[in-house]
């Protein structure tokens, strides 16, 4: 019961699929101001040289930058949620 009144009260895990629609696709969708585009592999391969992987690309995400405010705007957002929905859109592991 515990499981279904969490989940039903916004408790639940976010998939990275809630999360994209949500909080990522307005800028990750276009490349609005340079934001990587979701499924460009080249350019989140690029960032994520450049940052260190999966985790660094996570690291500036919960810190936000450039114009991406800290979590992309999903305060309530784990970090975990966040390295998987990093991962759906850049392709990295």
């Amino acid at each position: 019961m515990e499981v279904a009144a969490s989940a039903a009260g916004g408790g639940g895990a976010k998939s990275p699929d809630d999360i994209i629609a949500g909080h990522c696709n307005a800028c990750h969708g276009t490349g609005l101001l340079g934001s990587p585009k979701i499924g460009d592999a080249a350019d989140w391969g690029k960032r994520g040289k450049e940052q260190g992987g999966l985790d660094g690309l996570l690291a500036k995400a919960i810190t936000g930058i450039n114009a991406m405010p800290p979590k992309g705007t999903c305060s309530d957002c784990s970090d975990a949620e966040l390295k998987a929905t990093i991962s759906k859109m850049s392709g990295l592991k």
